[in-house]
C-alpha cells in the first residue's frame, strides 16, 4: 500500500469529490471516512489513505449514504451570493435638482433602501467617480470590495460622498471589473449615471473591451436625467455587456428602474446551448488490452460527471422529460467475456439531455412609454401645465385604481412593466382617460387629444358698471340633470376674469352676486381650440337692515335677524346691529328679535339702488299669528285664466298704472315667485 504522502495527484482529485458531492449530495445526513478522513465538503484535515479512497469513490457517487460511516453529518457549503459592483456618479451634474432634490441625494435615498432590500441576494461593492476633485479625470475610487457594501455599512458608505467633479465613466467600470475577487463565475456591474464620460473616453469601447476579458460579465445601466438624450450614450455600454438599460426621469421611475436592474443582476444569464452528443459510445474492442488501456486513460469531458464513469446499468428506452439519459453500450455480441488474461472492457458514457431543459423564470423589464397632449386633433401640442397620472387597469379590493406614477412634464417617458395601465392627461378642467398595453420588449409613444376650450367669465350690473371686486362668483355645472335634476359641479367658485381650461362642450352657469339669493343662470358652449367669453347681466340691491326704537333712531345692537320671501323661505339669517345683504328684485318679510320679542316688517326689492329698511320698536312687537302667517303663508290663488303675470309690462284691466320692466310698481310689489321677464342675461362678444 503507498504511503500517506506517495500520490502527488491526491489533491486534485479531492477537489473533483468535493466538487461532485456539492453539486448533487447536498441533502445527505453522512459522510464517508477512509483510513480516518472524512471524504465530502466537511472532511477533517487528518491522513490520507487515495487508494482506498478512489476505491470508495463510485460508491460514494452512486449513493453513499446507505453505506457510509455515521462518524459526522455531511453538510452543504452554502454558495456565494452574485458579486453585484455600482458603480455610481457623483460627478458635479448631479448635484442638479429633479422634483425639489439633487438627483444625488435621491439616488443615494433609493439605492439605500435597494441594498437593504437585496442584501441577500447579491453581495455588494461600491465604485464612484468624480467625488474628490473639480476636475480630475483619474477621480475613481473603490469605496467597498464585494460584500461590504451592505444594508448596516450603506449610510455611512454612502452619506460621506459628495459630487464635485467630472465623469470618467470608463476608468471607474475597469476599476469595478478588477475590484470583483477572481474566482468569480458570475459578475454584474450596476451603473448609475446622469450622463455620458465627460473625460472623452470610448465608454462602448471599454465595455465591449472588459466583456472579451470577462465573458462572465454584465453591465447594467441606471440613467437618471430629466433630458432623455443626456443618457442615451449609455446604452451601449448594456447592451455590448448583455445588460440592462433603464432610463428614469423621476424619483418613481427610479425606484422602479433600481428594482429592474438589481432583479436583473440576482438572475443568472442564459446558459449556453450544450454541444452535440457524440454519434455512439466508445467501446474497447474484445480481447485488446492495449486498447482499453488507452480508453482507461482517456479524461471524462467536462460535460461528464464522475459518477459516470462507473459503467451502470442499461438506461431505459425513453427518460422522462428533464432527466439525464446514458448512451446505450455496444451490441450483445461486442459484451462477451473477454478471453482470459485480456484486460477488462471499458466503456466511455455521454451525459444526453432529454427534453426541454427546465424553465428559468422571466424577469421582465421596465418598457419606456412616452405622453403628448393636443389640444385638437389639428394642434397645437401642449408644452406646459399638464399632470399625467399613471394608475392600474384592475380596481383593488378595497375600490379604486392604485396609482402607479405621476408626471407633471408636459412630454414625460414612464418606465411602465408590461402589462395594462389606465393613464390620465389632465389640463386644468379638461382631462382625458385612455387604457393603453404595455409589451414587453417595445416602446411605446401615447397621444392625448384632449379637445379643449377656454371660457372666460364676467358679470355687470344692467346699465353695464362692472361689479366691485369680490362681489360675484361663478359655479360651473354640468350640462345634464340626474332623475332628481342636479347637476355635477365642474368648478365651485370660479372668479370672474379668469380663463378656465374645459372640455368642450356644453355648460350651466349660475352666477350669485353677494351672499344671499341675487343669482343668474345660463348655459353656454365652449368650442374646442377658443376663448369663449360670456358677460353675465346681474340683477340685485344691495339692502341694510336696522331696528331702531322709533323711525330714524339708532340701530339697536343684540339683534338676530331673519329674511323670508311672500312665500315663507327663509333667505338669510344674521346677527348684528347693520346686517347688509345684496337682495335679488321681489317682495320680503323681515324679523328682528331684540330682548326676547319679535317686530317685523314688509318691504319690496326694485331694480338694483340700494336701499335701507328699518324695523320700529315703538310699531310693538309682532302677535303669533301674525309671524306664523309669515314663516308660514297660505299657499297663493291660483292667476285666473288670460291673467297677467307679474313683469309683462302690460296695464291691468282696472286702470291701475303699468308694471314696470322688472314687475314692480309703487302700488303693486311683485311677488319673487312669479316669474320675471328678464332675470338676467347672458351677453357674449361678437366674433
Amino acid at each position: 500500500m503507498p504511503s500517506e504522502d506517495d500520490n502527488p495527484g491526491d489533491t486534485p482529485q479531492i477537489g473533483l469529490i468535493h466538487k461532485g458531492i456539492s453539486a448533487k449530495f447536498a441533502a445527505l445526513e453522512t459522510g464517508i471516512t477512509a483510513c480516518g478522513r472524512l471524504i465530502g465538503t466537511n472532511a477533517m484535515r487528518g491522513k490520507r489513505c487515495a487508494g482506498l479512497r478512489l476505491l470508495l469513490l463510485p460508491a460514494a457517487l452512486l449513493g453513499a449514504g446507505a453505506v457510509a460511516a455515521k462518524d459526522a453529518p455531511l453538510q452543504a457549503v452554502a454558495p456565494d451570493l452574485p458579486t453585484t459592483i455600482i458603480v455610481l456618479d457623483a460627478s458635479k451634474s448631479m448635484n442638479s435638482k429633479i422634483g425639489g432634490a439633487s438627483k444625488f441625494t435621491s439616488v443615494r435615498s433609493e439605492l439605500g433602501n435597494a441594498i437593504g432590500t437585496y442584501g441577500d441576494r447579491l453581495s455588494f461593492g461600491l465604485v464612484t467617480f468624480g467625488h474628490r476633485k473639480a476636475s480630475n479625470c483619474a477621480d475613481s475610487e473603490t469605496l467597498a470590495k464585494p460584500g461590504e457594501l451592505t444594508g448596516e455599512t450603506q449610510g455611512k458608505l454612502l452619506g460621506g460622498i459628495k459630487p464635485k467633479g467630472q465623469a470618467p465613466i470608463a476608468a471607474a467600470l475597469s476599476d469595478a471589473a478588477k475590484a470583483a475577487p477572481p474566482q468569480s463565475t458570475r459578475l454584474d456591474i450596476v451603473l448609475i449615471a446622469d450622463s455620458a464620460d465627460s473625460c472623452n473616453a470610448d465608454i462602448c469601447a471599454t465595455a465591449a473591451t472588459l466583456k472579451q476579458k470577462s465573458q462572465a460579465l454584465r453591465i447594467h445601466v441606471m440613467g437618471f436625467s430629466d433630458k432623455k438624450d443626456d443618457v442615451k450614450a449609455l446604452t451601449c455600454v448594456a447592451s455590448a455587456t448583455g445588460g440592462t438599460f433603464v432610463a428614469a426621469t423621476n424619483v418613481d421611475e427610479l425606484k422602479q428602474g433600481l428594482a429592474a436592474v438589481l432583479d436583473a443582476a440576482a438572475t443568472p444569464p442564459a446558459p449556453p446551448a450544450p454541444p452535440a452528443p457524440p454519434a455512439q459510445a466508445v467501446t474497447a474492442k474484445d480481447g485488446d488490452a492495449a486498447t482499453a488501456k488507452k480508453a482507461s486513460a482517456e479524461t471524462v469531458a467536462p460535460q461528464q460527471s464522475a459518477m459516470q464513469k462507473q459503467a451502470p446499468p442499461a438506461s431505459a428506452p425513453h427518460a422522462a422529460a428533464g432527466e439525464t439519459a446514458i448512451q446505450k453500450s455496444a451490441p450483445a455480441q461486442a459484451q462477451a467475456a473477454p478471453p482470459p488474461g485480456s484486460a477488462p472492457q471499458v466503456k466511455l458514457v455521454q451525459s444526453v439531455p432529454v427534453g426541454p431543459p427546465p424553465l428559468t423564470q422571466q424577469v421582465q423589464l421596465p418598457v419606456p412609454v412616452t405622453f403628448r397632449a393636443m389640444v385638437t386633433e389639428a394642434g397645437p401640442k401642449l408644452q406646459s401645465g399638464l399632470t399625467w397620472r399613471v394608475y392600474t387597469s384592475k380596481a383593488s379590493p378595497e375600490g379604486g385604481y392604485k396609482l402607479v406614477s405621476t408626471h407633471h412634464e408636459a412630454n414625460p417617458t414612464a418606465a411602465l412593466l408590461p402589462g395594462e395601465y389606465l393613464v390620465n392627461a389632465a389640463y386644468g378642467l379638461s382631462s382625458l382617460t385612455k387604457k393603453i398595453k404595455v409589451e414587453s420588449g417595445r416602446s411605446l409613444e401615447e397621444t392625448f387629444v384632449l379637445n379643449t376650450g377656454w371660457l372666460k367669465l364676467t358679470a355687470v350690473l344692467p346699465n353695464g358698471e362692472p361689479l366691485p371686486d369680490g362681489s360675484v362668483r361663478f359655479d360651473i355645472l354640468s350640462d345634464e340633470e340626474d332623475q332628481f335634476g342636479n347637476r355635477h359641479t365642474i368648478l365651485g367658485n370660479a372668479k370672474p376674469g379668469a380663463v378656465i381650461r374645459l372640455n368642450a362642450g356644453a355648460y350651466h352657469i349660475e352666477s350669485l352676486y353677494g351672499d344671499a339669493n341675487a343669482k343668474v343662470k345660463a348655459d353656454v358652449t365652449v368650442e374646442p381650440g377658443k376663448l369663449t367669453e360670456a358677460t353675465v347681466k346681474q340683477t340685485g340691491a344691495k339692502t341694510t337692515f336696522k331696528l331702531v326704537q322709533t323711525l330714524g333712531g339708532e340701530a339697536l345692537a343684540d339683534t338676530k335677524w331673519k329674511i323670508f320671501t311672500s312665500a315663507g323661505d327663509v333667505v338669510k339669517e344674521n346677527a348684528g346691529a347693520l346686517p347688509t345683504h345684496i337682495l335679488a328684485a321681489g317682495s320680503y318679510a323681515v324679523i328682528a328679535e331684540h330682548g326676547g320679542l319679535n317686530y317685523t316688517r314688509k318691504f319690496s326689492i326694485e331694480g338694483v339702488e340700494a336701499k335701507q329698511i328699518e324695523v320700529v320698536v315703538d310699531d310693538g312687537p309682532t302677535s303669533p299669528d301674525d309671524l306664523k302667517a309669515l314663516t308660514d303663508p297660505p299657499e297663493p290663488a291660483p292667476p285666473p285664466s288670460g291673467g297677467t303675470l307679474a313683469g309683462d309690462g302690460e296695464p291691468s284691466s282696472s286702470g291701475s298704472p303699468a308694471l314696470g320692466f322688472d314687475g314692480f310698481s309703487a302700488t303693486r310689489p311683485a311677488d319673487p315667485n312669479m316669474p320675471l321677464i328678464n332675470p338676467g342675461a347672458l351677453l357674449r362678444p361678437a366674433r
